[in-house]
C-alpha cells in the first residue's frame, strides 16, 4: 500500500506501525514530530498506531540556532 511521507509516495507493508516507518526511514528519533492526516501522534503511540492506505505523513524535525 502507498502512503505519503513529507509529500514522497512510500510503499509499505499491510499493518505497518509509525514506529516500524521510523525505523525502517532511519530517522532519529530525538526533536521529532510526527502527524498523520494533520493530527499530531504522541511517541507513546507510534508502535500501536497503524498506517492505513493513503495516510499522509508529516515529520518534523526542530532544529538549533540564532
Amino acid at each position: 500500500m502507498y502512503i505519503k511521507v513529507n509529500n514522497k509516495r512510500q510503499e509499505i507493508s499491510n499493518k505497518t506501525t509509525l514506529q516500524k516507518l521510523v525505523d525502517d526511514l532511519k530517522i532519529t528519533t530525538n526533536g521529532i514530530a510526527i502527524a498523520i492526516n494533520n493530527s499530531v501522534v504522541k511517541r507513546i503511540d507510534w508502535s500501536s498506531k497503524i498506517l492505513q492506505e493513503e495516510d499522509v505523513v508529516l515529520i518534523i524535525k526542530s532544529t538549533q540556532g540564532g
